[in-house]
């Protein structure tokens, strides 16, 4: 199994990790890992395809690697027939084996990301328990697994969950090999080779995250002699090693290559706001403390836990290692030009086996006899958010359909909120437990109402749907003023963009039919008036515009996912 070698343990062992303050009362069998690693992996496995592809990334994402299926070529990535170099190639080519594997579905384009926020899991156990016992190994793997923002982020088709669990691949195995935990040089050269991935995922992230929290550590544990040996001759051979392959191979396709991605993607994406995903600087504390929803409603007895134990919470080498990763990760990203609520993924897994040891302080020190009241104040209120949501909505919502549809997860939340409250003498190990279960409940049940909700303004699979059984070979599909990539995944086809080049500008100004894709009004109206047949997908808002340029178009569809019209039937 996948600790046994890096604890010495064989199948059927018992797993021995250091002892933490508390004690272990018993050590933790490898079949009860093995058990709870089956049931993440249910978890995140299950109803993985019942929300849309949603828009833009997921449609994105998922193209690309449907492309690199259709054309063979797994080097220079394409979006929409054009070469799309923006991101490296390792999240394609795992999507591209999952879509292979399980059909051009959304299973099978989240199936990749899924698997590896679920490995992502069971190295934060790992982590955990070599920091402080295996308790805290499986209370932050508990935690992170049934958190909000793993549980949405570990299942989206995005680049971010494997950044996040090749980073921690690369940075706590260097750790321990340079704080002396661990004495064998192959955890060094796992951290390179890992580095190598991440590179290979989203670019100069995978080296220089790595590298700054090692220097951060050293810095603040004043170890400054040991700065040189941060680098290997044998791991720098590994990271080449990994990654030369693929930049010389797509620099000799794209010429252009290496300007585009290492300065407008790498450097001007961070320093500069044109991807358009500005935030203020604070936009990323929200994102944290909600992403820990619900396990937040323990933070006060974890708190109190904390200050009246006698052990240390841990070791102080520790401690500054993890606060190095969090704080390097979290304000790098909040200087940055650019913010999405994805990029802050790598800094859940050591909060997590931050919260996981507070959470074994607290189940060491209270035996059930003091209730918890906060679980059930926060869980009413997610239960109403809940229920609220048609009143956020874009589009109509019935009501009791709404609440039919909700009824599920608004009781598992209630119940979840009540149990630490009403149940007399309930250990908080046991809360902890039965969390764990409420809580995956929970998560799974969300997915229904979610669909139902996302799929008519966040997505564009209903509408293509409408079209793949309308469309014929010789038609001309088109898409004014905008660019919805998952149009493209859904129908298996390649759109005509009017005015709308966008994210596809560096391969549209490249392509050779650039004259046949790329068209502006002009040569549009050509096209719309000529014999073929053409569908033309618009924004929602977008009616005036087709009642003034087209006035004799033929409406096919309309919802918040946009409208489509027809030139003739």
């Amino acid at each position: 199994m996948p600790f046994a070698s890096m604890t010495g343990a064989g199948a059927g062992d018992i797993i021995r990790p250091h002892e933490s303050g508390t004690g272990e009362r018993a050590p933790l069998k490898s079949r009860t890992l093995l058990l709870f690693s089956l049931a993440v992996a249910i978890l995140y496995g299950s109803a993985l395809g019942t929300i849309p592809l949603l828009e833009p990334d997921e449609g994105r994402y998922a193209e690309i690697p449907r492309e690199m299926l259709v054309s063979g070529d797994f080097v220079t990535p394409h979006l929409n027939g054009v070469v799309y170099l923006e991101k490296p190639p390792l999240f394609y080519w795992g999507t591209a084996a999952s879509l292979a594997a399980f059909g051009e579905t959304e299973f099978g384009a989240r199936c990749f990301t899924a698997a590896v926020s679920v490995a992502g899991i069971l190295l934060t156990y790992w982590m955990g328990a070599s920091l402080a016992g295996w308790r805290t190994g499986l209370y932050a793997a508990i935690v992170l697994s049934t958190s909000f923002y793993y549980y949405v982020v570990g299942r989206l088709n995005t680049l971010d969950m494997t950044l996040a669990v090749l980073l921690l691949l690369s940075i706590f195995p260097a750790y321990l090999f340079h704080s002396g935990k661990r004495k064998s040089r192959a955890y060094l050269l796992l951290s390179y080779g890992a580095s190598g991935m991440a590179f290979l995922t989203k670019g100069l992230v995978g080296v220089v995250f790595p590298l700054a929290v090692l220097v951060l550590w050293l810095v603040f544990s004043q170890r400054h002699r040991e700065y040189a040996k941060a680098f290997s001759t044998g791991g720098i051979a590994v990271f080449l090693a990994i990654v030369l392959p693929w930049m010389y191979l797509v620099q000799q396709a794209n010429p252009d290559f290496l300007w585009f991605f290492f300065v407008h993607e790498q450097f001007l994406r961070y320093t500069t706001k044109i991807h358009h995903h500005a935030g203020p600087f604070w936009y990323f504390f929200p994102v944290v403390i909600a992403g820990f929803f619900p396990w937040v409603a323990f933070l006060r007895r974890i708190a109190v836990s904390v200050r009246g134990a006698q052990e240390a919470f841990l070791p102080r080498e520790d401690l500054v290692f993890l606060l190095s990763w969090i704080l390097f990760v979290f304000l790098f990203f909040s200087f940055s030009g650019s913010k999405l609520a994805t990029y802050v993924a790598p800094i859940f897994p050591p909060l997590a086996v931050l919260f996981g040891r507070g959470l074994e302080l607290w189940a060491g020190r209270e035996d059930g006899a003091v209730r918890c009241r906060f679980p059930l104040a926060l869980s009413a209120i997610l239960a109403a958010v809940i229920l609220a949501v048609p009143s956020f909505s874009r589009h109509r919502m019935e009501p009791a359909a709404w609440v039919w549809v909700t009824a599920a997860p608004v009781a598992l939340i209630l119940l979840w909120g009540a149990i630490p409250l009403f149940v007399r003498r309930l250990g908080a190990e046991r809360v902890v437990l039965l969390s764990f279960l409420l809580l995956a409940l929970f998560l799974t049940s969300l997915n229904r109402p979610a669909a139902r909700y996302l799929e008519d303004y966040k997505s564009v699979k209903n509408l293509s749907l409408t079209l793949r059984g309308i469309i014929r070979p010789d038609d001309a599909l088109a898409q004014y003023g905008t660019f919805r990539q998952g149009l493209s995944f859904y129908t298996r086809r390649r759109w005509i963009l009017v005015n709308a080049e966008g994210e596809l500008e560096f391969g549209a100004q490249r392509a050779k039919d650039r004259g046949m894709y790329f068209l502006d009004d002009d040569r549009f109206l050509l096209l719309w008036n000529s014999p073929r047949r053409v569908f033309c997908y618009f924004k929602r808002d977008a009616m005036p515009l087709i009642r003034e340029k087209f006035p004799d178009h033929q409406l096919l569809y309309r919802s918040d996912e946009g409208i489509l019209i027809v030139n003739r039937h």
